[in-house]
Protein backbone atom coordinates (compact mmCIF):
# COMPACT_ATOMS: atom_id res chain seq x y z
CA UNK A 1 0.00 0.00 0.00
CA UNK A 2 1.51 3.43 -0.89
CA UNK A 3 1.70 6.39 1.79
CA UNK A 4 -0.68 7.87 -0.21
CA UNK A 5 -3.75 6.33 0.44
CA UNK A 6 -2.74 6.23 3.99
CA UNK A 7 -2.28 9.56 4.68
CA UNK A 8 -5.54 9.94 2.56
CA UNK A 9 -7.43 7.05 3.93
CA UNK A 10 -6.65 8.71 7.26
CA UNK A 11 -7.60 12.06 6.84
CA UNK A 12 -11.13 11.28 5.34
CA UNK A 13 -11.61 9.09 8.58
CA UNK A 14 -10.65 12.25 10.22
CA UNK A 15 -13.15 14.51 8.75
CA UNK A 16 -15.48 12.70 7.24
CA UNK A 17 -15.44 13.78 4.21
CA UNK A 18 -13.76 13.45 0.43
CA UNK A 19 -14.54 17.10 -0.17
CA UNK A 20 -12.67 18.48 3.35
CA UNK A 21 -9.89 16.06 2.88
CA UNK A 22 -9.23 17.69 -0.96
CA UNK A 23 -8.87 20.36 0.44
CA UNK A 24 -6.87 19.70 3.47
CA UNK A 25 -4.19 17.47 1.32
CA UNK A 26 -4.67 19.97 -1.94
CA UNK A 27 -6.31 17.39 -3.92
CA UNK A 28 -9.38 17.29 -5.93
CA UNK A 29 -12.60 15.82 -4.85
CA UNK A 30 -12.03 13.39 -7.51
CA UNK A 31 -8.47 12.68 -6.88
CA UNK A 32 -10.03 11.64 -3.45
CA UNK A 33 -13.20 9.72 -4.34
CA UNK A 34 -10.52 7.65 -6.91
CA UNK A 35 -7.81 6.87 -3.88
CA UNK A 36 -10.21 5.34 -1.94
CA UNK A 37 -12.01 3.37 -5.01
CA UNK A 38 -8.86 1.64 -5.65
CA UNK A 39 -7.89 0.95 -2.29
CA UNK A 40 -11.19 -0.67 -1.88
CA UNK A 41 -11.13 -2.28 -5.08
CA UNK A 42 -7.28 -3.83 -4.29
CA UNK A 43 -8.84 -5.07 -0.77
CA UNK A 44 -12.13 -6.29 -2.46
CA UNK A 45 -14.44 -4.44 0.69
CA UNK A 46 -16.37 -1.00 1.17
CA UNK A 47 -14.21 0.99 3.69
CA UNK A 48 -16.94 3.66 3.74
CA UNK A 49 -20.80 4.13 3.41
CA UNK A 50 -21.38 7.30 1.38
CA UNK A 51 -24.17 9.50 2.62
CA UNK A 52 -25.55 13.06 2.02
CA UNK A 53 -23.33 15.53 3.51
CA UNK A 54 -19.93 13.22 4.19
CA UNK A 55 -19.00 9.67 4.58
CA UNK A 56 -18.44 7.39 7.18
CA UNK A 57 -16.74 4.14 7.90
CA UNK A 58 -18.48 0.49 7.58
CA UNK A 59 -17.89 -2.24 9.88
CA UNK A 60 -14.86 -3.68 7.19
CA UNK A 61 -13.19 -0.13 8.07
CA UNK A 62 -13.79 0.08 11.31
CA UNK A 63 -11.72 -3.22 11.91
CA UNK A 64 -9.05 -1.90 9.69
CA UNK A 65 -8.20 1.52 10.49
CA UNK A 66 -6.27 0.63 13.51
CA UNK A 67 -3.68 -1.26 11.30
CA UNK A 68 -3.53 1.16 8.62
CA UNK A 69 -2.89 4.14 10.75
CA UNK A 70 0.15 1.43 12.45
CA UNK A 71 1.54 1.23 8.57
CA UNK A 72 0.84 5.17 8.48
CA UNK A 73 3.41 5.50 11.69
CA UNK A 74 6.10 2.96 10.16
CA UNK A 75 5.96 4.82 7.05
CA UNK A 76 6.61 8.16 8.95
CA UNK A 77 9.45 6.31 11.63
CA UNK A 78 11.33 4.48 8.16
CA UNK A 79 11.33 8.12 6.94
CA UNK A 80 12.53 9.73 9.97
CA UNK A 81 15.09 6.96 10.00
CA UNK A 82 16.50 7.52 6.78
CA UNK A 83 17.18 11.34 7.78
CA UNK A 84 18.46 9.88 10.52
CA UNK A 85 21.32 8.79 8.91
CA UNK A 86 21.49 11.91 6.07
CA UNK A 87 22.43 13.36 9.62
CA UNK A 88 18.86 15.41 9.76
CA UNK A 89 19.66 17.15 6.39
CA UNK A 90 15.13 16.89 6.45
CA UNK A 91 12.17 15.45 7.69
CA UNK A 92 9.69 16.72 10.48
CA UNK A 93 8.94 15.99 14.14
CA UNK A 94 5.40 16.00 15.38
CA UNK A 95 4.61 18.19 18.67
CA UNK A 96 1.30 17.82 20.62
CA UNK A 97 0.46 20.61 22.95
CA UNK A 98 -1.85 22.41 24.73
CA UNK A 99 -2.66 26.31 24.22
CA UNK A 100 -0.52 27.99 27.40
CA UNK A 101 2.67 25.92 25.91
CA UNK A 102 1.72 26.53 22.39
CA UNK A 103 1.98 30.72 22.88
CA UNK A 104 4.31 31.05 25.55
CA UNK A 105 7.18 28.08 25.49
CA UNK A 106 6.56 26.59 22.14
CA UNK A 107 7.86 29.96 19.94
CA UNK A 108 11.43 29.75 21.81
CA UNK A 109 11.49 26.15 21.81
CA UNK A 110 11.14 26.10 17.85
CA UNK A 111 14.04 29.07 17.06
CA UNK A 112 16.09 26.94 19.09
CA UNK A 113 15.67 23.80 17.20
CA UNK A 114 15.55 25.49 13.93
CA UNK A 115 18.70 27.67 14.31
CA UNK A 116 20.58 23.84 14.56
CA UNK A 117 18.33 22.10 12.53
CA UNK A 118 16.91 24.34 9.69
CA UNK A 119 15.41 21.96 7.41
CA UNK A 120 13.38 20.00 10.27
CA UNK A 121 9.79 21.11 9.92
CA UNK A 122 7.63 20.99 13.03
CA UNK A 123 3.99 19.80 12.98
CA UNK A 124 1.98 21.10 15.88
CA UNK A 125 -1.63 19.50 16.58
CA UNK A 126 -3.08 20.73 19.71
CA UNK A 127 -5.51 20.13 21.74
CA UNK A 128 -6.53 21.07 25.35
CA UNK A 129 -7.38 17.43 26.82
CA UNK A 130 -4.94 15.91 29.12
CA UNK A 131 -6.33 12.30 28.10
CA UNK A 132 -6.34 12.99 24.38
CA UNK A 133 -2.79 14.50 24.55
CA UNK A 134 -1.76 11.35 26.26
CA UNK A 135 -3.15 9.06 23.92
CA UNK A 136 -1.57 10.97 21.04
CA UNK A 137 1.77 9.92 22.66
CA UNK A 138 1.16 6.55 23.74
CA UNK A 139 -0.52 5.93 20.37
CA UNK A 140 2.13 7.04 18.44
CA UNK A 141 0.18 10.18 16.56
CA UNK A 142 3.08 12.54 18.04
CA UNK A 143 6.43 11.82 18.09
CA UNK A 144 6.34 13.92 21.06
CA UNK A 145 4.00 16.17 23.41
CA UNK A 146 3.52 18.38 26.12
CA UNK A 147 1.35 16.69 28.85
CA UNK A 148 -0.34 18.48 31.70
CA UNK A 149 0.36 15.92 34.96
CA UNK A 150 1.66 12.55 35.37
CA UNK A 151 0.94 10.50 32.29
CA UNK A 152 -1.03 7.45 33.37
CA UNK A 153 0.34 5.70 29.79
CA UNK A 154 3.53 3.99 29.75
CA UNK A 155 5.53 6.21 27.85
CA UNK A 156 9.08 8.12 28.48
CA UNK A 157 8.50 11.50 29.97
CA UNK A 158 10.64 14.51 31.57
CA UNK A 159 9.11 16.92 33.98
CA UNK A 160 9.86 20.66 32.95
CA UNK A 161 7.69 22.91 35.46
CA UNK A 162 5.42 22.71 38.06
CA UNK A 163 2.47 25.16 37.32
CA UNK A 164 0.13 26.77 39.76
CA UNK A 165 -3.51 27.19 38.40
CA UNK A 166 -5.16 30.41 39.30
CA UNK A 167 -8.00 32.35 39.47
CA UNK A 168 -9.05 34.76 36.90
CA UNK A 169 -11.19 37.86 37.94
CA UNK A 170 -12.33 41.13 36.65
CA UNK A 171 -10.45 44.24 37.81
CA UNK A 172 -13.61 45.55 39.78
CA UNK A 173 -14.23 42.32 41.37
CA UNK A 174 -15.03 42.18 45.42
CA UNK A 175 -11.95 39.75 45.79
CA UNK A 176 -9.43 41.95 42.66
CA UNK A 177 -7.26 43.10 45.40
CA UNK A 178 -6.93 39.88 47.44
CA UNK A 179 -3.62 37.44 47.31
CA UNK A 180 -5.44 34.16 47.23
CA UNK A 181 -8.86 33.12 46.64
CA UNK A 182 -10.21 30.70 48.95
CA UNK A 183 -12.03 27.60 46.99
CA UNK A 184 -14.76 27.91 49.51
CA UNK A 185 -15.58 30.93 47.67
CA UNK A 186 -15.77 29.22 44.65
CA UNK A 187 -19.40 29.08 44.49
CA UNK A 188 -20.15 32.33 45.62
CA UNK A 189 -19.34 33.96 42.33
CA UNK A 190 -20.57 33.12 38.45
CA UNK A 191 -17.79 30.85 37.05
CA UNK A 192 -17.15 30.03 33.31
CA UNK A 193 -16.41 26.66 32.91
CA UNK A 194 -14.35 24.39 30.43
CA UNK A 195 -15.71 22.22 28.13
CA UNK A 196 -12.35 19.91 28.10
CA UNK A 197 -12.20 20.09 32.27
CA UNK A 198 -12.37 16.52 33.21
CA UNK A 199 -14.38 15.80 35.82
CA UNK A 200 -11.38 14.83 38.99
CA UNK A 201 -10.31 18.42 37.80
CA UNK A 202 -13.26 20.22 38.88
CA UNK A 203 -13.85 17.50 41.57
CA UNK A 204 -10.62 19.26 42.99
CA UNK A 205 -11.81 22.88 42.61
CA UNK A 206 -15.70 22.31 43.82
CA UNK A 207 -15.77 19.81 46.90
CA UNK A 208 -16.98 20.33 50.53
CA UNK A 209 -20.64 21.07 49.42
CA UNK A 210 -19.07 24.10 47.03
CA UNK A 211 -21.35 23.81 43.94
CA UNK A 212 -20.08 26.21 40.90
CA UNK A 213 -22.44 29.03 39.26
CA UNK A 214 -21.86 27.73 35.86
CA UNK A 215 -22.75 31.11 33.82
CA UNK A 216 -20.93 29.44 30.51
CA UNK A 217 -19.20 26.84 28.45
CA UNK A 218 -16.66 27.78 26.27
CA UNK A 219 -13.65 25.97 24.94
CA UNK A 220 -11.01 28.84 23.94
CA UNK A 221 -9.09 30.11 26.74
CA UNK A 222 -9.19 33.25 25.53
CA UNK A 223 -12.80 33.73 24.91
CA UNK A 224 -12.81 33.02 28.52
CA UNK A 225 -10.12 35.73 29.42
CA UNK A 226 -12.01 38.23 27.29
CA UNK A 227 -15.58 37.25 29.49
CA UNK A 228 -13.61 37.73 32.49
CA UNK A 229 -12.54 41.42 31.54
CA UNK A 230 -16.20 41.96 30.72
CA UNK A 231 -17.62 40.88 33.95
CA UNK A 232 -19.27 37.88 33.08
CA UNK A 233 -17.48 35.21 35.86
CA UNK A 234 -14.25 33.62 37.13
CA UNK A 235 -12.20 31.39 35.93
CA UNK A 236 -9.39 28.96 36.63
CA UNK A 237 -6.09 29.55 34.22
CA UNK A 238 -2.54 28.06 34.27
CA UNK A 239 -0.39 30.50 35.10
CA UNK A 240 1.84 30.42 32.53
CA UNK A 241 -1.62 31.51 30.19
CA UNK A 242 -1.81 34.38 32.32
CA UNK A 243 1.39 36.14 31.22
CA UNK A 244 1.44 39.13 29.01
CA UNK A 245 -2.68 39.01 29.29
CA UNK A 246 -4.14 41.29 26.76
CA UNK A 247 -7.43 41.43 28.61
CA UNK A 248 -7.60 43.68 32.18
CA UNK A 249 -8.09 41.05 34.70
CA UNK A 250 -6.49 39.82 38.26
CA UNK A 251 -5.10 36.75 38.39
CA UNK A 252 -5.30 35.48 42.22
CA UNK A 253 -3.26 32.03 43.97
CA UNK A 254 -5.76 29.30 45.07
CA UNK A 255 -6.46 29.14 48.57
CA UNK A 256 -5.46 26.20 49.48
CA UNK A 257 -3.30 25.72 46.38
CA UNK A 258 -3.73 23.64 42.91
CA UNK A 259 -0.86 22.76 41.03
CA UNK A 260 -0.06 20.32 37.65
CA UNK A 261 3.44 19.57 36.35
CA UNK A 262 3.90 20.15 32.59
CA UNK A 263 6.14 17.13 30.80
CA UNK A 264 7.56 16.86 27.45
CA UNK A 265 7.17 12.79 26.94
CA UNK A 266 7.39 10.31 24.14
CA UNK A 267 6.06 7.02 23.64
CA UNK A 268 10.34 5.68 23.61
CA UNK A 269 13.42 7.10 24.09
CA UNK A 270 14.52 4.23 22.74
CA UNK A 271 12.87 3.73 20.01
CA UNK A 272 11.93 7.34 18.71
CA UNK A 273 13.65 9.13 15.55
CA UNK A 274 16.46 11.56 15.99
CA UNK A 275 14.37 14.36 14.99
CA UNK A 276 12.41 13.61 18.35
CA UNK A 277 15.32 13.20 20.84
CA UNK A 278 16.88 16.50 19.46
CA UNK A 279 13.59 17.86 19.76
CA UNK A 280 13.39 17.16 23.18
CA UNK A 281 16.75 17.97 24.22
CA UNK A 282 15.93 21.72 23.14
CA UNK A 283 12.90 21.41 24.74
CA UNK A 284 14.78 20.63 28.42
CA UNK A 285 17.61 23.03 27.70
CA UNK A 286 15.40 26.10 27.17
CA UNK A 287 13.56 25.33 30.17
CA UNK A 288 16.72 24.93 32.02
CA UNK A 289 18.23 28.44 30.81
CA UNK A 290 14.67 30.18 31.41
CA UNK A 291 14.51 29.22 35.08
CA UNK A 292 11.75 26.54 34.44
CA UNK A 293 13.31 23.20 34.45
CA UNK A 294 12.03 20.55 37.36
CA UNK A 295 14.78 18.03 38.49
Amino acid sequence: MEKLNTTVFLKVVETGSFKRTADILGYTQAGVSYIINAMEKEFGLTLFHREYGGVRLTSEGRRLVHLIRQIADWEHYLEEAINDIRELHSGSVRVGAFNSVYIHWLPGIIRRFKDRYPNIDIDIVGSEADKELTNMVAHRDVDCGFLPNIPYADVDYFPLMEESLMVAVPPDHPMAEEKRFPRAYMGKYPYIMFSFDKPDFNDLIFRDGVTPQTAFTVDNDYAALNMVSNGLGICIMPQILLNDMPFPIRSLELDPPLTRTINIATRSMDTCTRATREFIRCTREWAEENGIYVE
